[in-house]
């Protein structure tokens, strides 16, 4: 993906983010799993990308399997805008 607009879910743990992923190929919701940006993290983990258009529909199902303390970025000018820190309460930004 890694177009403007596009969102990156940061996760807590590889098990979060294949969680994630199998809820979101269950429900039809098109994601994909890539390194997580340098300009994020310095940790060679994984984040889930995903459309801005399966936004609503992603964090509903992240907070019906009770994923904890994600974060959420928006891919702006080549840059990522947080939109959500960890332990926020709510599904959305």
């Amino acid at each position: 993906m890694k177009k403007e607009g596009c969102y990156v879910l940061i996760l807590p743990s590889i098990h979060h983010i294949l969680k994630v992923e199998k809820g979101a190929k269950s429900r039809s919701i098109s994601v994909e799993l890539i390194p997580t940006p340098r300009q994020i993290s310095s940790d060679c983990g994984m984040a889930v990308e995903l459309y801005p258009e399966v936004l609503e529909r992603l964090l509903a199902m992240v907070t019906e399997i009770n994923v904890p303390d994600w974060e959420l970025y928006r891919r702006e000018g080549g840059d990522y805008q947080l939109v959500r820190e960890p332990g926020a309460t709510g599904s959305q930004a």
